[in-house]
């Protein structure tokens, strides 16, 4: 900071020739002041003005610098007599003064000591404005979206890169708030965050949000805040900083939707294979039938196999749904501990004698608010899969165990919410698996075993099971070293809001009734064999092929309807509004919905599965039965 100091000097001022500082001196006289304009006023660091009484010009000379050179500063020295020059130089601007009050050496110190401070001030107000000046070239010309924000939150400037991100200009920009920019479902995260920087709990904040342009379309960034604070460390503004990922956001969502595709074509062919496969059972066995009609052990043998085959596409569908999550189902509370005790058996028949099970269930293990069944499924899909990587023996152990996450821990999943779990882990000591396999393997009909020897739908079951139930599974997994799977399923506890039991329908054999039915299906080809088989059940049936000629039969019908057996996903209205309608003029019918795709539909009305009766379609007969008397009340 020690350089030559370049001074321009009005009037005799013998103290600065005995500075002990570097100085070029150039020297101002009154005779030549009127063309002082001429000079170049922002070549001097300091213009030092000896002034005495009746002489005006230093003051005249502290004005003009303070239009041609901002940046220089301005130094009296007077004669004690001269005051009012001082007083009227300092109101002009002037940067600093001295009184003269000695000889010229024994002012030199002072002089030399303002002239360092005001050279050490000028060099700071150099780098201040040369920090300043490439801070605004920063702003201006970053890629980033930038916009300086007050403690309110409301946009005081912005750059040409957040102006275009947002659609609005800088006029416009500054009568609106940031909140106001973004997408009403990122404003509870924003507000909280905006308080903390204000009130000095945070410094910087990051998080992806989405900001809405004035054309309405959203604009997906990833958006930083910093806390600007003043000398006393207060907040004084706010910095955002927004990097656009619109674009990145619309290729990633292409590559997923692409993904989603791929995998629905997978999904299409293993269920058009599967399907060919009973239809060309079906057809075939009717053909021999048709052939057979006078020979009984042959009818019954085909029927048997029809029978057989409608089962599997069942359990087909079943899987499907339950992948999709689109299956509806009848949940209570389940001991994980109790359903594996009573799975130990056919666990241990599953695996035989070269595979040793293990049961490592903890102590007071929460229940879990699922459907037993869908559990009962999981297990058992693992332990098959276990058992085809162990074909030369080894382990198949299972654990229960409680977990509590208070705070995000890198020990469990990223994304699983704080809360109390249930955790089942299930590990084999088989074959394992290589990375790009376990990236692949909740995946619908992804498979690696042969054709012929697996469907590919065992752990995209489990996985869709999982997520219908709010849990979570991993899988870790090593080539020679075995794989683990881990669920983590949300626990029931005590003041959990834990819906009734439903009652399991009795497994008696099914009994006849007397009741009016009305029977509401649009498929004809089921619609009349179902109306045939309630008929010889002894029940009055009437039936209807849509919403609309039911509500028709029920106003044309004067008894009683004791029971309406209705689809739910039909042309028009749907079953659950026609239920409603029908129960609110009768409101003692009963109600059993009968459908293989409800999801949609009933979460329109939530309470419907919990009042209602729901079965899964295909159902035998004697399923049906046992349903309709449980509905009714009777045995």
């Amino acid at each position: 900071m020690s350089r030559r100091i370049s001074v321009l000097m009005y009037g005799d001022c013998p103290e600065l020739q005995r500075c002990d500082l570097d100085l070029s001196i150039t020297r101002l006289d009154a005779d030549d002041w009127k063309q002082s304009g001429d000079l170049d006023a922002r070549a001097f660091d300091v213009v030092v003005l000896n002034t005495r009484a009746g002489d005006d010009t230093p003051v005249e000379c502290v004005r003009a610098f303070q239009q041609l050179a901002p940046s220089c500063a301005t130094l009296m020295i007077a004669e004690p007599d001269a005051l009012d020059q001082v007083r009227r130089g300092i109101e002009a601007g002037l940067t600093d003064h001295l009184i003269r009050c000695g000889t010229a050496d024994e002012m030199a110190p002072l002089l030399t000591h303002a002239l360092e401070k005001i050279q050490r001030q000028s060099y700071l107000k150099t780098r201040f404005h040369e920090s300043e000046r490439r801070f605004w070239t920063f702003f201006e010309h970053s890629p980033l979206g930038l916009v300086i924000l007050n403690l309110s939150g409301k946009c005081e400037h912005a750059n040409p890169a957040f102006v275009d991100l947002v659609g609005r200009d800088v006029d416009e920009l500054r009568s609106l708030r940031l909140v106001d920019l973004v997408d009403e479902e990122d404003e509870p995260i924003w507000r909280p965050l905006r308080e903390e920087l204000c009130g000095k709990a945070r410094d910087f904040v990051r998080l992806d949000q989405k900001l809405v342009h004035k054309s309405g379309e959203p604009r997906w960034v990833s958006f930083a805040c910093a806390a600007m604070r003043d000398a006393d460390g207060e907040p004084a503004y706010l910095l955002g900083m927004a990097r656009d990922r619109t674009k990145r956001k619309r290729i990633q969502d292409q590559l997923q939707h692409a993904d989603k595709m791929q995998a629905m074509g997978r999904l299409a062919g293993g269920v058009a294979h599967d399907f060919n496969n009973l239809l060309t059972i079906v057809s075939s066995h009717c053909f021999i039938m048709r052939d057979a009609i006078d020979n009984p052990d042959k009818l019954s043998w085909s029927i048997e196999r029809i029978m057989t085959a409608t089962q599997r596409g069942s359990k087909l569908t079943r899987q499907l749904l339950t992948f999709g999550r689109h299956q509806a189902l009848e949940t209570e509370p389940v001991d994980l501990n109790e359903l594996l005790g009573k799975m130990k058996v056919v666990l241990d028949s599953l695996f035989g004698k070269t595979i040793f099970v293990e049961l490592a269930l903890g102590e007071e293990v929460r229940s879990v608010l699922a459907n037993r069944s869908q559990f009962e499924q999981i297990i058992m899909n693992l332990a098959l899969n276990a058992r085809d990587a162990m074909d030369d023996g080894g382990r198949f152990s299972v654990r229960t165990y409680n977990l509590d996450i208070h705070t995000p821990s890198s020990a469990v999943p990223a994304d699983l919410p704080r809360g109390k779990y249930t955790v089942l882990e299930v590990r084999d000591t088989g074959s394992g698996m290589p990375t790009d396999v376990q990236q692949r393997a909740f995946e619908p009909f992804f498979t690696t075993k042969e054709i012929g020897q697996g469907t590919g739908l065992g752990l995209s079951t489990v996985y869709g099971v999982v997520n219908q139930n709010q849990g979570h599974i991993t899988v870790d997994s090593e080539e020679g070293r075995g794989t683990t799977f881990t669920i983590y399923f949300p626990a029931l506890t005590q003041d959990s809001a834990t819906p009734p039991k439903l009652r399991r329908v009795r497994q008696g054999t099914p009994t006849n009734g007397t009741e009016t039915i009305l029977l509401v299906e649009d498929e004809d080809e089921l619609r009349l064999p179902l109306k045939n088989l309630l008929e010889s059940k002894g029940y009055f049936v009437l039936d209807a092929a849509n919403a609309e000629e039911a509500l028709e039969e029920s106003r044309n019908f004067g008894g009683s309807i004791d029971l309406l057996l209705t689809d739910v996903i039909m042309p028009g209205i749907n079953g659950v509004a026609l239920a409603d309608a029908i129960t609110g003029d009768r409101p003692e019918t009963a109600v059993i919905l009968m459908s293989g795709y409800t999801a949609d539909t009933l979460a329109m009305n939530p309470a419907a599965a919990q009042e209602r009766k729901l079965i899964q379609k295909p159902f035998g007969m004697d399923i049906l039965s046992r349903t309709i008397r449980h509905m009714l009340k009777t045995p």
